[in-house]
C-alpha cells in the first residue's frame, strides 16, 4: 500500500512540474548551450525541408526518369518507411553508447545520402540513397529529444518548442524554395541544398555538443533489433499501401508485420537487458500521453491531405493561391510552438495540452462545416485557429512524455516519441483518403477514387465526415487526458 501511494505521488508531482527530474546538464556556458541547440535546429529544418521539397519535385523527377506515378512514389514512402523503421534502434543505441555520437553519426549518413540522391541516374540508385538519407534522419530524430532533454533540464518546453518551430519552418520553405529551384535547375540540385546546411551542423555539433556516456555500459539487443526493424518496415509499408488501396498484399504485410511483433514481444521479456523497456507503458500517464500524440497527428494529417484537395478541386483555387493558404497552418505552428513551450516551463504542461487538445477538435468540428461556397476570407482563421490547438499541444506533449524517462533511457523514449508522430501521421493519411473516397463511393452508389467535377457534393459529404471524425478522434484523446488528470488528483487527494 505504501508503494502504491508513492506511485500516486510520484504521478502527481510529474503532472505539476512536467516531469522527472533528470540529470544535471554538462557545465556549458550559455553560449556554447546556445550553439547545440542550433546544431539539433538545423538538422531539424534540413530534415524537413527536404521532405517538403522532394514532394514538389515529385513529378518532375518521374517525367525525367521515365517512370510511372506508383514506382516514383517509392521515392518519398522509402524515406519515411526506413525511418520508422530504424527510430527504436537508434534510440537506443544512444542510450548504450552516446546520444550525441549517434546524432552525429546520422548528420553524416543524410548528408552522404544526400550527395547519392544528387549523384543518381536511376529510379533504383536514387531509391537505395533515399534509404541512406533515411536512416541518417532516423539517428538523429531519435536522439535530439534526449540531447535537448539533457541540457535543458530547466528549459525543455521552449527548446523543444524551438524544435517544433524550425520544424514548421521548413514545411513552409520547402515548397517554396523547392518550385524555385526546380524550375531553375535540374531536380538533383534540391538535394546538393543539403550538404552545406550539413556540414554547418555537424561542424558546431562537434564543437558544442558534449557527448555524455553512460555510467555503465550496456549490451545492445542484436535479437531484438533483428526482429524489430522487419516488423515496423511491414506495418509502415502496409500502412503507406492502404492510402491507394486495401488488397491482398497489404493485408498480408500488415498481418506479418503484427506477428513479428508478437514474437518480439516474446522474446523481449526474455531479454536482461532488452531493447524496450516494456515497464514503461505500466505507466497509466506515459501510455495517454503517446495516445494523445497519435491522434493528435492523426488530426493534423488528415488537414494536410484534404485541405489541398478541397481548395484546389472544389473550389478550384489556382495551385499557387492553395499553397498560400496552407501556409497559415505551418505559420501558426512556428509562431506558437517557442510560447506553448515556454508556458509549460512555468504553469507546468498539463494545461497546455488539454487546451490545445480542446482547441484542436472544435477547430476540426469547424473545418466540417466548410461548403462549396466558403470564402477563403473564412477559410484562413478556420485553418489558423486549428492550427493553433496542435501547436499549443506539441511542444507540452512532447515535454511530457520525454519527462517520462530516466536519464538512461531519453534516446529509446525520444525514439518512441517520433515513431508514434510518424505513425499518427501515416494512419492520419490512410484513415482520412479511405473515409472520403469510401464516404463519396458509397453516396455515389460506385467506386470513386478521385474528385468528380460534375457533383461536387460527393465531395463535400467525404470532407465532413473525414473532419467529423478526426474530431471525435481528438475528442477522444482530450477524455482521456483528462480522465487521467482526474484519477491522479483524486488519488492524490485520498492519498493526502
Amino acid at each position: 500500500m505504501a508503494r502504491e501511494k508513492q506511485q500516486v505521488k510520484d504521478a502527481l508531482q510529474f503532472d505539476a512540474s512536467g516531469g522527472h527530474e533528470v540529470a544535471a546538464p554538462p557545465a556549458l556556458s550559455r553560449g556554447r548551450r546556445a550553439l547545440a541547440l542550433f546544431a539539433i535546429l538545423c538538422m531539424t529544418f534540413m530534415e524537413t525541408l527536404d521532405g517538403t521539397i522532394v514532394n514538389v519535385a515529385l513529378p518532375t523527377m518521374q517525367r525525367e526518369l521515365g517512370v510511372g506515378g506508383t514506382e516514383i512514389q517509392l521515392v518519398a514512402s522509402v524515406f519515411l518507411v526506413v525511418t520508422c523503421a530504424f527510430l527504436l534502434v537508434f534510440g537506443r543505441l544512444g542510450d548504450i553508447v552516446g546520444k550525441v555520437r549517434v546524432f552525429q553519426a546520422g548528420v553524416v549518413l543524410f548528408v552522404a545520402g544526400s550527395a547519392l540522391c544528387a549523384a543518381s541516374g536511376t529510379l533504383e540508385f536514387l531509391v537505395v540513397a533515399r534509404a541512406v538519407q533515411a536512416l541518417g534522419v532516423a539517428a538523429s530524430l531519435a536522439n535530439n529529444q534526449g540531447i535537448i532533454t539533457e541540457l535543458f533540464a530547466k528549459t525543455r518546453g521552449r527548446a523543444l518548442g524551438l524544435v517544433a518551430t524550425f520544424t514548421a519552418l521548413g514545411a513552409m520553405a520547402g515548397p517554396t524554395i523547392g518550385g524555385v529551384l526546380v524550375s531553375l535547375f535540374p531536380w538533383e540540385v534540391i538535394f546538393l541544398i543539403n550538404i552545406p546546411i550539413g556540414i554547418i551542423s555537424l561542424a558546431i555539433g562537434m564543437y558544442a555538443l558534449p557527448n555524455r556516456r553512460p555510467a555503465e555500459r550496456c549490451h545492445f539487443d542484436v535479437a531484438g533489433a533483428v526482429l524489430i526493424v522487419p516488423a515496423i518496415l511491414l506495418v509502415f509499408a502496409a500502412i503507406t499501401l492502404m492510402e491507394s488501396e486495401v488488397g491482398a498484399l497489404s493485408l498480408g504485410m500488415l498481418a506479418a508485420g503484427v506477428a513479428l511483433l508478437v514474437v518480439f514481444g516474446v522474446v523481449e521479456r526474455r531479454q536482461e537487458v532488452p531493447l524496450v523497456h516494456f515497464g514503461l507503458f505500466r505507466n497509466l500517464s506515459f501510455d495517454i500521453d503517446l495516445f494523445a500524440m497519435v491522434l493528435v497527428f492523426l488530426g493534423l494529417s488528415g488537414v494536410t491531405i484534404v485541405m489541398p484537395f478541397y481548395l484546389q478541386d472544389a473550389l478550384g483555387l489556382d495551385p499557387a493561391v492553395a499553397g498560400l493558404v496552407m501556409a497559415c497552418y505551418p505559420l501558426v505552428n512556428a509562431t506558437i510552438g517557442t510560447l506553448s513551450g515556454a508556458l509549460s516551463d512555468r504553469i507546468g504542461c498539463i494545461k497546455p495540452t488539454l487546451a490545445g487538445q480542446a482547441v484542436f477538435a472544435v477547430g476540426l468540428f469547424g473545418l466540417s462545416t466548410l461548403s462549396l461556397a466558403t470564402p477563403v476570407a473564412a477559410i484562413v482563421p478556420m485553418l489558423m485557429f486549428t492550427s493553433l490547438g496542435s501547436a499549443m499541444f506539441q511542444s507540452p506533449n512532447n515535454s511530457l512524455i520525454m519527462g517520462h524517462a530516466a536519464p538512461e533511457m531519453l534516446g529509446f523514449v525520444g525514439s518512441l516519441g517520433n515513431l508514434m508522430r510518424y505513425f499518427g501521421q501515416s494512419l492520419g493519411t490512410t484513415i482520412s483518403m479511405g473515409v472520403l473516397y469510401g464516404t463519396m463511393s458509397a453516396e455515389a452508389g460506385y467506386r470513386v477514387t478521385g474528385f468528380v467535377p460534375e457533383h461536387p457534393e460527393l465531395f463535400m459529404h467525404g470532407l465532413s465526415t473525414v473532419f467529423h471524425l478526426l474530431a471525435a478522434l481528438v475528442a477522444v484523446a482530450l477524455v482521456a487526458s483528462l480522465v487521467r488528470t482526474f484519477v491522479l488528483e483524486r488519488a492524490g487527494r485520498k492519498e493526502a
